[in-house]
């Protein structure tokens, strides 16, 4: 069966339990959020040290209630996170390879629906598009957008781990579509 997943049984979908699999797919999807959050940390913090004026400080308090809302509840908590953690935990029925680029698969880089793949990669181009036009601007612009970036990534990482923590709690997979290409 190499090279092949192995067929999902009906009762199997939705169970969970840790396996070195889904912990490095998991602990990897968190480990590169953490990097992109520190990265972004030292511009983010500059305005407590440079300032910032009235309209600057509602400036970056809005930038993080968007980036909260919008990037991390919306995009992580609700959709990412739950299919990262759903793809993690069906890693024990993968092919090794999928299991040794467990962050990879659980991100939906490849072994899944064209329409997921496709997002997935043209949501990290669009994201380092962004970050490449982000850097371009002066103080205290960049400073008020990494804040919010701040927010939402630490957002992700926290529902990340924290889905995947209830899921090995109650021993059930998020109940999301995992995106897994149709067997032949």
């Amino acid at each position: 069966m190499e090279g092949k997943s192995r067929p999902l049984a009906a009762s199997a979908r939705a169970k969970a339990r840790a396996t070195p699999g889904s912990l490095w797919a998991v602990l990897g999807v968190v480990l590169f959020l953490f990097n992109g959050v520190r990265r972004v940390v030292p511009e983010a913090l500059q305005p407590f040290s440079r300032g910032l004026g009235p309209w600057g400080w509602v400036a970056y308090a809005l930038s993080g209630v968007f980036f909260a809302y919008v990037e991390g509840y919306r995009g992580f908590q609700q959709r990412f996170s739950p299919m990262v953690v759903r793809r993690a935990l069906l890693l024990d029925r993968q092919p090794v390879m999928h299991q040794v680029l467990g962050p990879a698969f659980a991100m939906a880089f490849f072994h899944a629906q064209r329409r997921r793949k496709v997002t997935s990669y043209v949501l990290i181009f669009g994201i380092f598009l962004i970050v490449a036009l982000v850097k371009r601007l002066p103080y205290p612009y960049r400073a008020i957008l990494d804040a919010g970036v701040c927010i939402g990534l630490s957002w992700g990482m926290g529902a990340t781990a924290w889905i995947y923590v209830q899921a090995l709690r109650t021993g059930q997979a998020p109940d999301i579509d995992p995106c897994l290409p149709a067997e032949p």
